[in-house]
């Protein structure tokens, strides 16, 4: 009998006379495979997330800065920036997709469920994953039309109102440093912000152990160091968004974002 076919994990090679098409269709059919490209699409996500954190955190260098730097991703990337987008929604969609799958293929494997819940390993978090990745997804295209598309509010400029995308600086860059002070200046959006960056991280907090540990990146030794390593993340990328809707809120008394 073949390795392939004793292999309770599913194909880990390809079957010989198979091609390379036929093994990744049947590796992504497997609940395994699934788990390893949600894992894997989590991680990504995670980085992105992180990154953009840190790129916003320059409202606290002051307008040029922040002006600076947006006018690198929109200008100087150009078409990247937006094929950028089109791969991280795309990461997004799979991930949840395929997270949502398997939640169903294991309901449906367990149709009566266990008379008594095991509740040794499970918490808040890990429960409520799909529920969180829903509305961290409406979140995302929320985002998407407030600040990207300027859909969402106007701002007001001389007695009228302007979208967020007109609003220039003295060097006729984009202002990304009024638009954002404009955006979480209206409390109703800032809560909504607060909100799901709260919600994101009870997301981050188990999915960045549970992806370490299904990709073997971390045993069993070092899960304490993996759930450790899941709070501190998740933990910076909410302080980081938190600190910059507080900064705004408080900026017109203790002065936090330099102009």
């Amino acid at each position: 009998m073949s390795a392939a076919a004793i292999n309770p994990k599913g194909p880990s090679i390809v079957p010989k006379g198979k091609s390379i098409f036929a093994w990744v269709e049947t590796y992504l059919g497997s609940s395994v495979g699934q788990k390893i490209l949600v894992g894997t699409t989590g991680l990504l996500l995670v980085g992105f997330v992180l990154f953009h954190m840190i790129g916003n955190l320059k409202m606290f260098s002051g307008r040029e800065s922040i002006n600076k730097y947006a006018y690198f991703l929109k200008h100087d990337l150009g078409a990247l920036i937006w094929i950028a987008r089109a791969g991280l929604l795309g990461l997004f969609v799979v991930h949840l997709f395929l997270a949502i799958r398997l939640k169903l293929r294991s309901k449906a494997a367990r149709p009566i469920g266990y008379a008594k819940q095991n509740v040794a390993q499970a918490n808040p978090a890990s429960t409520t994953m799909i529920w969180t990745g829903l509305v961290t997804l409406a979140f995302v295209l929320f985002h998407l039309a407030h600040y990207t598309f300027g859909w969402i509010h106007q701002v007001s400029v001389d007695g009228g109102t302007t979208n967020y995308l007109e609003l220039k600086d003295a060097d006729g860059r984009h202002d990304v440093y009024a638009m954002v002070k404009a955006g979480f200046g209206q409390v109703w959006l800032s809560l909504i912000y607060l909100v799901c960056q709260l919600l994101l991280f009870v997301h981050l907090s188990h999915g960045i152990a549970s992806s370490l540990q299904t990709l073997g990146l971390v045993g069993k030794k070092f899960t304490p160091a993996a759930r450790l390593a899941g709070w501190a993340i998740s933990g910076a990328i909410f302080a980081g968004n938190f600190a910059i809707v507080m900064a705004v809120w408080l900026d017109p008394w203790l002065k936090l974002l330099p102009e």
